[in-house]
Formats: structure tokens, sequence, C-alpha cells
């Protein structure tokens, strides 16, 4: 079910059927989404996410009209939690605000939030004002997606394959954002899907983009070694790919217990040097790669022992 954050129907809980047709969403996918597990009424990562919100926000040039502030109660709010070293803190507290609530009443499951910016008073794609609209879709799960809140969970091991479609390139500030206009990553995942009907064990596929980098999956980052070198690298997200949640979450704590780690390109004479690899993202948690299918079609099995000895979780 879908919900509006903006408007009397959130209040009355009563789900959204339609959309109109004219909305910059459908014309030009203005605007940004992110996906976040819900374990026993909790977000799992919700700062991590509330990043991802203040980044994009003000990437896309959004924020808060009057109404909205006099609809939501400031007060009330504990900013402590919004963080207010943020220049967006009263965007911060919304969300934070508005989530919460909404992850109490899932209990389990997902929430995907996609924020868009309102239909404009010009033609075209240009806008004069920063007003956005806000929904949230409630999926709930039969089962918990995890035992307790933010715990990183391994998957099942699984193959994965490298992939023709490329994605694009984008200029700061929006490289990293996770925008509603994905037609690239649209054409990458059917490619997967084609795959997918031949090989049930099948997970993603990496990407490269069209400068020729290895960069992601089709809906996760990815982390890799290279000669069996007790090193996670993963590539750089300054030019193309999604600054993931997940990722974010395991960077911090490779930096936290001192294990080693860098941010670099994965070129595609290196794919064959690759000895260990997993993607990764904030409802799958991470997804080891028993097996690569290289670009000339030839299986390359993966060492999986670094994934579960050197505790990632």
């Amino acid at each position: 079910m879908w919900y509006s954050l903006s408007d009397a129907q959130y209040a009355k809980q009563t789900p959204i059927t339609a959309i109109d047709i004219d909305s910059r969403v459908i014309a030009y996918g203005d605007g940004f989404f992110t996906t976040m597990a819900v374990v026993a009424g909790q977000i799992n990562w919700l700062s991590y996410h509330l990043d991802r919100i203040d980044e994009s926000v003000h990437a896309l040039q959004l924020n808060l009209t009057n109404a909205d502030l006099d609809a939501f109660n400031l007060d009330s709010v504990n900013l402590d939690a919004a963080n207010l070293e943020s220049p967006n803190h009263t965007i911060r507290a919304y969300f934070n605000s508005q989530l919460a609530n909404f992850a109490k009443t899932l209990n389990h499951g997902m929430l995907k939030l996609i924020v868009c910016r309102k239909n404009q008073p010009i033609k075209g794609y240009g806008f004069c004002n920063s007003e956005f609209d806000a929904f949230i879709k409630l999926m709930p799960t039969d089962k918990p997606l995890a035992q307790q809140a933010n715990q990183v969970i391994i998957q099942p091991a699984a193959t994965a394959i490298c992939l023709t479609q490329q994605i694009a390139c984008l200029p700061k500030p929006l490289v990293g954002l996770k925008l509603l206009n994905a037609q690239d990553k649209v054409m990458a995942s059917h490619e997967l899907w084609q795959h997918q009907t031949q090989d049930a064990q099948m997970i993603d596929g990496l990407v490269q983009d069209v400068m020729g980098h290895w960069v992601e999956g089709t809906f996760c980052n990815v982390f890799y070694q290279l000669n069996h070198e007790n090193v996670w690298y993963t590539p750089p997200i300054n030019r193309s790919g999604v600054k993931g949640v997940m990722r974010q979450v395991l960077l911090a704590k490779f930096a936290k217990y001192n294990r080693a780690h860098e941010e670099r390109y994965l070129a595609s004479e290196e794919l064959a040097n690759i000895t260990s690899l997993f993607f990764c993202n904030a409802v799958r948690g991470i997804l080891p790669i028993q097996a690569l299918i290289l670009p000339d079609g030839h299986p390359k099995a993966l060492d999986l022992t670094p994934i579960h000895t050197q505790k990632l979780t």
C-alpha cells in the first residue's frame, strides 16, 4: 500500500490508489527513493537513510514549505536524533518522525520512500520552487528480515555474471544518489533477468559504466578481493553508481575495526584476478558470490572463506 506523507490522506491512513499522469515523477523521474528494512518496528541503519535523504534533497534543491512546517509539529520531535549538525536538520527531523511512525505500524518488512518534485507552474524540465511530494509504500514480510535491528545478514552463496549493459556517468552532485530516472538500470536488470531464466542461482550482475569501469550490481554495491590479498576493495562512487547504505555501513565497520580496505576502480583486465566477491544492499545484507561468469562466458570459482571468517557482520 502507498501512502502520502504530505496530505490529509496520511492522517486518515488512506492508501493512494491513483497518481496524476502529469506528475514529474512520470514525465521526468524527477526525484529519488530509498528502500528500508524494518525489524521489530525499527528501521535498520536509519541514520544512513537520513543521510541519503539529506544529500538528495540538497542536490535536487528540494525543501519543506511553510504549510509542511505548520502541519508538522517540529517541537515534538527529538532533534538530537535528527543530527542538528546537518544544514537540513529540519528535513531530517521531518522524515525521521514520519518514517518512524510507519515503521511501528509495519513492524516487520520493508518501507519504500519516494520523494519527487511537485508539478511546476512553468513548462518543460525547469522548476521555479522547491516543493516536493513524498510517498511511502509498506511491504510486510511473512517473517522478520533479521533476528534483530541493524544486523548485517549474510545470505546463501549464489552466482553472478558480468553484464554487457552499461550504466551512465553523472555530474556532481547527482552521482551516487538513488534517482528515480534509472533507465540504464532498467536495461541492465532486464539483461540479468534473461540470464536468470537459465540459472536459478544467479543473484545479480556486475555492470560497467560508460567509462569502462566495473562499478556495482544492478541493485547492489560490490566488494572484492584480488589475488587472495586480504584487502576488500570497492569501486569509488565519484563518476557513476549509487552510494548504497550497506556499502556505507561496511566501510564504517572496516574503518572502526582496522580491516584493510580501499576504494579503487575495477578494470576489465583485473576480472580474472578476483578471488572473492560479494554484493550488498540495505535490505538483503551481504550476498556472497561463489562463481562469477566473466565476459568471455567462462565461470570463475571464487573463495567464500574471507566473507565468513573476517566477521563482516
